[in-house]
């Protein structure tokens, strides 16, 4: 039993033994395995950074992780599409910008090293927007005038289906490029048409085209001025019942814009104007539109410009009542006028002096409600012989190479003539005298004589400028409403009704008057009387009944002494009685002391003692004379 009892103890104590040492081992080994885990960490990752998509502007910036010291890094393309707009902007920094191709997905690796083993390498993953083409109007209110504006990448071309006027970049300054790649332009299109406008944009090998269609209306006035470069409220621009009825382009360098309506055609919109002013503008041609769609003028200037001919369609201009179009520019000459501007059937006023006009058509005499007709300063051969058809003209001046056709003497308006006649043998018609109502009257030309019922002339006013007029007739004197007198001529007379003309007020004479009618004093409105460079050899005594008389002009004359009524004049305060063969000073110059001015004698044969005498008595007058 004893022994039993031993052994069993044994075994007992064998299995706690065992036992304690099984927990022992275990204790050790699983204390070891942490202390292993501390002292040994796993291996670092660097990353590539996050996936991005759907990027725009085909440019991303990368995000991998910051290198640390001793560490490289390195970007490389995987997978994508690789050409000269691929690439990185540093391949080294993790925070590198790529530029990728749109609508492409690309795959970028990250390699990290550090010295010569990798540390790290990952990917990730980049996605661009595909290009996309767009186009807008910057101006929705125009009809055929469209500002485009389309989105543009590194280049782009414009295709137009459709016929249009003009294609102009709105891009100024920087660098040119052709008109047709301007991703901002304006486009002139033709009235009521259907147009297909395209865009097309590049970036490296890629490209995206978008398409506009558009079905214009009519021409509209606000694009009229917009291509006229005007402002809808500029003072150039007048307005009636909603229309543009007054345009003024004078001295505008845009006029020139008005010839050419196939590059600008919104400016026949302009149909309702009624007053168009381009005087001193930049036209050089006579615009085609004013004639086929401005019918409702009634007022057009062109004067000083450079257009050489005036457009056949100007006679479809049936409202026009004033026209001018004189002094030419830039050498330029108007030679002719076509047919059609006999059918301006209410032009009641026409100035066209200095434009080198030589030919005038029959037509202009069927002109039946012409007031005024200018074509002074030109060179016209030959004016209608039915110019005396238009009944309605008061005023016409002209310079010709021909007399005056006798029908102009069935004028019974006419009021005012000035007739420049260039003719080596000119005369005037014979019933000339039946223009009742003419009032005002200038004849330059190599006219030798005057018809006998020149007198019948209710003249006021009458310059002959005539150096070959032999004689005036003795009807002269019948012009009783004479008031200003300009004459010249061979005569050395004058008829004896001459001092009939009892309301003259200034009278010049000219040419070789030798002695005036003894009853001159009868004149006593004369207020200025000119008789110089003639043979005057004395002056009648009845002179000093002239009491209105305030100047008289004899220089250059014959005169040897002087009649005692000159110094009895009230009013005169200006004598001339220069270069005559005066040699005496008659004291009665002392009569003009309180009045006279100015007296001039130079070039006479007064002596010394004369001439201290004439100052003695003429103490407050400016005398000019020889001393």
């Amino acid at each position: 039993m004893y022994f039993y009892t031993q052994n069993r103890i044994a075994v007992i104590m064998i299995i706690f033994r065992n036992l304690f040492l099984s927990v022992a081992l275990c204790m050790f080994f699983s204390c070891k395995k942490e202390i292993l885990h501390t002292e040994k960490p796993a291996q670092p990752f660097s990353t590539a950074g996050t996936n991005q998509t759907d990027v725009e502007d085909f440019q991303v910036t990368l995000n991998a992780d910051a290198l640390k010291d001793g560490q490289n890094g390195k970007w490389t393309i995987s997978k994508g599409l690789i050409e000269s707009k691929v690439y990185f902007s540093n391949d080294t920094r993790p925070d590198s910008k790529f530029n990728g191709m749109p609508g492409e997905s690309y795959e970028l690796r990250w390699t990290v090293t550090s010295g010569t083993t990798k540390y790290s390498e990952s990917t990730v993953k980049v996605s661009f927007k595909p290009l996309q083409a767009s186009i807008s109007n910057a101006a929705p209110g125009t009809s055929t005038r469209l500002y485009l504006t389309a989105k543009n990448y590194e280049g782009g071309v414009w295709s137009i289906d459709g016929k249009y006027a003009s294609l102009n970049t709105q891009n100024f300054g920087g660098t040119v490029i052709p008109d047709i790649n301007s991703p901002n332009i304006l486009l002139q299109c033709y009235a009521n048409r259907n147009y297909k406008i395209t865009w097309t944009t590049y970036y490296g090998s890629k490209h995206a085209s978008t398409t506009l269609n558009i079905k214009t209306g009519d021409y509209l006035e606000s694009e009229a001025l917009d291509a006229l470069q005007l402002d809808s409220r500029s003072y150039r621009v007048s307005y009636e019942n909603g229309h543009i009825t007054k345009l003024d382009l004078s001295s505008s360098k845009f006029g020139w814009i008005l010839q050419d309506t196939a590059a600008f055609p919104s400016v026949q919109a302009l149909k309702h104007l009624k007053e168009l002013r381009l005087q001193g503008s930049s036209i050089n041609k006579f615009p085609e539109v004013i004639g086929e769609i401005y019918r409702n003028l009634e007022y057009l200037n062109v004067d000083g410009t450079g257009i050489s001919s005036v457009a056949s369609n100007i006679g479809n201009l049936k409202k026009l009542k004033k026209l001018l179009m004189s002094n030419t520019q830039y050498g330029a000459q108007i030679y002719s006028l076509p047919e059609s501007v006999g059918d301006l059937e209410s032009l009641e006023y026409w100035k066209l002096s200095s434009i080198g006009l030589k030919y005038v058509p029959e037509s202009i005499s069927r002109l039946k409600k012409l007031k005024v007709f200018d074509c002074s300063l030109n060179s016209v051969e030959k004016l209608p012989a039915n110019l005396g058809n238009m009944e309605n003209l008061e005023f016409i001046t002209v310079t010709t190479q021909e007399s005056i056709p006798a029908s102009v003497s069935k004028l019974s308006k006419l009021r005012r003539m000035e007739w420049d006649c260039g003719a080596t043998s000119v005369k005037l018609p014979d019933d000339f005298g039946n223009l009742a109502s003419l009032d005002t009257l200038s004849l330059i030309g190599k006219y030798t004589s005057l018809p006998s019922n020149f007198g019948n002339l209710r003249l006021k006013q009458l310059l002959l400028t005539t150096p070959q007029l032999s004689s005036l007739p003795e009807s002269f004197g019948n012009m009783k409403e004479l008031i200003t007198l300009t004459v010249g001529g061979t005569f050395k007379t004058l008829p004896n009704s001459f001092s009939q003309l009892t309301a003259l007020k200034y009278l010049i004479l000219g040419g070789h008057i030798e002695q005036l009618p003894k009853d001159f004093g009868r004149l006593k409105s004369l207020t200025y009387l000119d008789i110089q460079f003639s043979s005057l050899n004395e002056l009648p005594e009845s002179i000093g009944d002239l009491s209105n008389l305030t100047e008289i002009n004899l220089n250059q004359n014959q005169l040897q002494a002087l009649p005692l009524g000159l110094f009895k004049l009230p009013k005169l305060s200006k004598l001339w009685l220069s270069y005559n063969k005066l040699s005496t000073i008659p004291t009665e110059f002392s009569g003009l002391a309180d009045v006279l001015t100015q007296l001039y004698i130079y070039g006479n044969n007064f002596s010394a003692v004369d001439k201290a005498r004439l100052r003695s008595i003429l103490p407050k007058t400016f005398v000019y004379m020889n001393d």
